[in-house]
């Protein structure tokens, strides 16, 4: 049976709307003003919420802001009781979180239409989380302990092997076991790195005062230098100079040059990765006719479908089985927070078998 949390200050229409809902089989409670409805809220748990605007003490615009700060019951459907049909008043509640309006006086068949429509979508939304959540953690449990476990393992066997057998090993061997134990140990890392940035980064998105912070600061990243210095670093270290192709202008940017030296070493290690040597690698940059930076990295190799594009999560990983990859697929959800972060706008355009587009917005 739900559970509907009405708030208003009038007891008739209190009373009335309670008798509605009880004959309609719906749990009702009360509450005769906006600082008993936020009590009630928390206590009771409510699946809706239907609340006045004009009450004493807190009116309907602040109980609504209240709800929506609150972790536990942000997204509860909110439904504002009205007499007033002014198009900033709507504009107004819709601009604070608010799911629909009923102007008074409104029909019984009105107000249970209104009630039934939002608690199916909220049914919906709910249904919708409840599979992602599902998704991810099939993924979590079927990618993070062979992620965890595979350099464990690696580290755990070269450290007996050592202790068991040093005295008895070559120095080739003891280097190649020490080779091994490095390798393990800083994919390790990595792995753990990226959990914990991706954490951080979330903790910043979903606080207002430090993203106020960091849009209020101006920073000098020159995209250039930073662009040219990792691409090149990288085709050097996997032998693949030939491959990169640079058509980068001298663009300065409004992010802190640790942030897009992230962004670029993630985007720049999947062209590469997911590409195959003597496939092109191209990054270029510009501006774009509102002065935003537009940045573009390319490689010519397997693509990414519709479906894959749509999906793009942490904790997965295109054509791991094919292509044989080290890590989570926790990169380009790092390259996203950090762009959700900074204002920007991150477009991925992909021909399946041909090729991958990378393109980023950033403010200058």
């Amino acid at each position: 049976m739900p559970k509907i949390l009405v708030i208003e200050d009038e007891s008739n229409i209190a009373k009335n709307i309670k008798q509605i809902l009880d004959l309609s089989n719906f749990q009702t409670i009360i509450a005769k003003d906006g600082k008993e409805g936020l009590s009630l809220v928390k206590k009771e748990n409510p699946d809706l919420i239907l609340c006045d605007i004009m009450m004493p003490e807190l009116d309907g615009y602040q109980v609504l802001t209240e709800i929506r700060k609150d972790d536990d019951n942000g997204n509860l459907p909110f439904i504002f009781l009205t007499a007033k049909s002014n198009s900033q008043d709507f504009r107004k509640g819709m601009n604070l979180g608010a799911d629909d309006y009923l102007i008074k006086p409104f029909t019984s068949e009105e107000l249970l239409k209104g009630i039934t429509t939002r608690l199916e979508k909220q049914a919906k939304i709910n249904n919708k989380n409840q599979t992602l959540l599902d998704k991810l953690s099939f993924k979590i449990q079927k990618t993070l302990p062979h992620e965890l476990y595979t350099p464990l393992n690696g580290i755990i066997v070269s450290g007996t092997l050592l202790h068991e057998y040093a005295d008895t090993m070559k120095v080739e061997e003891i280097k190649e076991i020490a080779k091994i134990l490095v390798e393990s140990s800083q994919r390790l890392k990595t792995l753990s790195e990226k959990f914990l940035l991706c954490t951080y980064l979330e903790l910043i998105i979903n606080n207002p005062e430090k993203l106020q912070t960091i849009h209020e600061k101006n920073y000098e990243c020159n995209t250039k230098n930073i662009l040219s210095t990792i691409a090149e670093k990288q085709a050097r270290k996997i032998q693949r100079e030939n491959d990169l192709k640079l058509e980068l202008e001298d663009i300065n940017i409004n992010m802190s040059e640790s942030d897009f030296v992230k962004i670029v070493e993630e985007l720049v290690e999947n062209a590469f990765k997911f590409s195959n040597k003597g496939d092109e690698v191209i990054i270029r940059t510009n501006i774009n006719d509102d002065n935003y930076l537009n940045l573009f990295i390319q490689n010519q190799g397997q693509g990414m479908t519709l479906e894959e594009r749509e999906n793009i999560a942490a904790f997965m990983q295109f054509h791991k089985d094919i292509y044989a990859q080290n890590g989570c697929g926790l990169g380009l959800i790092i390259v996203q927070k950090i762009i959700e972060i900074y204002q920007g706008i991150l477009f991925i355009e992909s021909v399946p078998h041909e090729q991958t587009t990378i393109h980023i917005l950033l403010k200058r």
